[in-house]
Parts: C-alpha cells; structure tokens; sequence
C-alpha cells in the first residue's frame, strides 16, 4: 500500500536497491565461503606437510625422531602411547588424548585463547601403531577472514548504494519525456491551444505513447471544431427562420381584425416553425449519428424489404409533382439472403433512403423519374438513386456532404430543405464502413451510389 503512493520513480529506485542488495550480498557471502574453504584447504594441506617427514621416518623402521621444523606443531606418540616427541603449546598438549578419537580429520580446537587445527594420523610398523599429530594456529586465518567480511560489506554497502544512485539517475533521465509531456499536456488543458505533445526522436515506447496521445487530442480537437462548427451553423440557420417566425406573430397581433389575413400569418408561421423545426430535427439525427452509437445490423432480405417500403413513401411524396418511382433489387434466396449481414440497422436504411429520394424529388420539375437499384457486388451493397432533375453545379459536388450546404439552383431552401439531409446520409453510411459518392449523369439529373460492406468483410 505505501510503494502504490510512491513515485514511479522511487518505485523503480527501491525495486532496484533491493535487488542490488540481494545480488552483492549473496555475491559477498558466495566470496567469503571460496576463501574461507581456500583457507581451510591450504591449512590441512600444511598440516599434512609438517607430519610427512615424521611419517617417513617412522615407516623406515626408525624408533626415534628427528625434532620438527622451526614453528612446526607436532607430537608424536610411541605405539605404547607414551609422547616420544611434542613441539604442542602446554594449553593443547593437554587434549592429546581426545584428538586420538577422530583419525585423518581436521579438527578445530580451543585451546587457551587460541584456536588450532588439529590433524591426527597413524603409522603402522612391525612394533605397532604410531601416532603423529600436527596442528596449526588459526590466528592468521582468523584475522583474514575478519578482514575480508568488514572489506566485503563495506564493498557490497557502496555497490548497492552507487547502483541505487544510478538507477535514480537513469530513471529521472528515462522519465524526463514524461514530465515534459504532462506539462504541455497541462498548458493544452489550460489554454486550449491546438498544439500537440512533443514526440522525441527516438523511436521507443514513449515516442509511441505520445503519438496515440497526439492522435487522441487531434481527434478531440476535430471533435470540438465539429461541435462549434455544428453550433455556428445552426445558430446562423435558426437565425432568419427565427426572426421571421417573430416577425410573422408580430404581424398577427396586427391583423387581429382581418381574418383572412390573420389566418394567412398563422400559415406563414406554420411553415416558418416547420422549418425550424427540420432544422432541430436534423441536428439531433446528425448528432445521434456522429456519437457512433451502433449502427445495427440487417441481412440483404430485410434491406430489400426497406427498399421497397422507402419507395412507396417517395411514391406518395412524389404524387403532388407527378414523379414516377421506381426501383428494382437483385432476387433473394432465404438461405442466402439471412447468412448475408450488413452493418446498418433497417430504420437507417430506410433514413438514408428517404433523404436521398427527397432531396430528388423535391430538384426535379413536374413529370420526373426517379429509379432505384439494390443490389451486390464484390462484397458489398451497392444503392444507386438516379433522378432526372436539373443535375448539381460540378464546384458543388465536393462540399455536398457539408452540412448546410446547398448548390445555388434547384435544391434550395425554397424547397424546404435544411441543407442537413446529405449530411446525414453521410454519417450513416460512415458509420457503417462505407462510402457515398453523387455525380451528374450524361442524360441530365444525378446520380448517387452507396457501397457498404459486409459485416464479415470489415471485420477481418
């Protein structure tokens, strides 16, 4: 609980003491037990020395010894256990009879203040068993060994201290893109500016990290121009159908003893509130659209239904002009048609339709034709609309789909329209993987195509 409130910075500066801590303790530890054995071999080797000439000369059949070698440790015991020869301290002679219990195995021994490494070996002659002991003082040892811990703790305190510094040091330097990233990320915050997150050249997890971050705030700042564009649009929209609207109940109040005219403001009014309320109705759909709620799913079968319902109503909104509407759609096989998924749902569909059949119908003079056709390809569903009205202006085409836009003839607010309907076509079909694209045909009239894919297709 208390490293979770910790920097990650001291986080990964503890983690690495303590791990440095383990590795040169037992590093220290596993150097001090090679010395001490190295120690300890080199003493029994010595004693085994000092008692070799001993040796020989007992096995050569001599009953007496020659005295041993300056500062040497050696007793030597007659096979009737009398002490033929002794250079021992007065403190260790006193356990030679202890040391004859363990034959050929070192034994440390505390002898006064002393402590000794004893080694007792046997020779066995024609007369009996002799007996040759050799001991060694440990005091050198002792004293190196002692020296060796205090070196190789004071050794093992600095290396883990220098590499927990240099693991601060590392870290602060590895986390310095990071702080400079929080605090541009703060003055984005602050100030709003369109800027991004500064991306370091070298090409690691950082530099990624402030890449999706950088798309993530670039992403936002569209979202956010969206939304003032959105907003500037239809206050500029609402703006005149609004004062209009005012301006027609002002006229009302006025015309309270004409009742002719006082019905006619009332209808003036109607259709100034009707497309205001286009307007609201149209900003709701695009907003709802644009959030990325889920789109749905149908199969082939159910858009085909849709396609045939959508062009009865553009029948029935195309009667007042005399539009003849007719639409045609590739045969379905139950089976088939069910396996087949789209990703849109059926009321979208038959939205996108309607917007299209509108925007047709209400461009084309009295008598015109609109076809639909619905059918598959490669993959996708492919819709196309074609009506034989006046056509688009070219420079119009590729800012068709912005909202509240309309071309200078033929489809203008004069019909009713609030400019959002291609806007929303647009959406939809975004939204379900696709695309949507309008042109002028020769024969007069346009032409627009949507392709969506299957849903197996974009899924992969």
């Amino acid at each position: 609980m208390i490293l979770r409130r910790l920097s990650i910075r001291w986080r990964l500066t503890l983690g690495s003491l303590l791990a440095a801590a383990v590795f040169f303790g037992l590093a220290a530890f596993a150097f001090y037990g090679q010395v001490a054995t190295i120690l300890a071999d080199t003493t029994e080797t010595l004693l085994q020395h000092d008692a070799a000439p001993i040796k020989s000369e007992i096995s050569a059949g001599a009953t007496t010894v020659v005295a041993p070698g300056y500062a040497q440790l050696v007793a030597v015991l007659d096979p009737q256990g009398a002490v033929v020869e002794t250079t021992l301290p007065h403190d260790l002679a006193k356990h030679t009879a202890s040391f004859l219990a363990f034959p050929d195995e070192p034994q440390p021994v505390r002898a006064g203040d002393d402590d000794y490494l004893v080694l007792t070996q046997h020779v066995s002659t024609a007369h009996g068993s002799w007996t040759v002991i050799s001991a060694r003082n440990l005091e050198a040892s002792t004293l190196l060994l002692d020296r060796l811990t205090a070196t190789l703790i004071f050794g093992a305190v600095a290396f883990t201290l220098g590499f927990a510094l240099t693991s601060w040091m590392l870290t602060g330097a590895a986390l310095r893109p990071v702080a400079r990233m929080q605090r541009h990320a703060s003055e984005l915050s602050k100030t709003g500016s369109a800027t991004t997150l500064p991306v370091g050249p070298a090409h690691d997890e950082l530099s990624a990290l402030a890449g999706t971050l950088n798309d993530f705030i670039v992403a936002q700042q569209h979202a956010v121009a969206r939304e003032r564009q959105m907003v500037s649009d239809a206050s500029h929209e609402l703006r005149s159908p609004i004062a209009v609207l005012r301006s027609q109940l002002e006229l009302a109040h006025l015309r309270t003893g004409d009742a002719a005219a006082l019905e006619k403001s009332i209808v003036e009014a109607e259709r100034s509130l009707q497309r205001i309320s286009t307007v609201a109705t149209g900003l709701l759909d695009l907003a709802e659209v644009e959030a990325g709620h889920s789109a749905g799913k149908a199969d082939w079968g159910e858009l085909v239904a849709e396609l045939g319902e959508a062009a009865d109503r553009a029948r029935l909104a195309g009667s007042r002009s005399n539009v003849t509407v007719d639409f045609d759609a590739e045969d379905t096989v139950r089976g088939q048609c069910e396996s087949e998924q789209f990703p849109i749902a059926v009321s979208r569909f038959g939205r996108l339709i309607d917007n299209l059949t509108t925007n047709a119908i209400n461009a084309m003079p009295e008598g015109g034709d609109l076809r639909m056709a619905l059918r598959r390809s490669r993959g996708e569903l492919v819709l196309e609309i074609r009506d034989t009205g006046p056509g688009v202006p070219e420079d119009f085409i590729p800012v068709a789909f912005d909202r509240f836009t309309r071309p200078d003839k033929s489809r203008s607010p004069a019909t009713g329209g609030s400019g959002l309907g291609l806007a929303i076509v647009k959406a939809i079909v975004q939204d379900a993987h696709g695309s949507v694209e309008l042109s002028n045909h020769g024969g007069g009239g346009l032409v627009v195509r949507v392709r969506i894919p299957r849903s197996d297709e974009f899924e992969r």
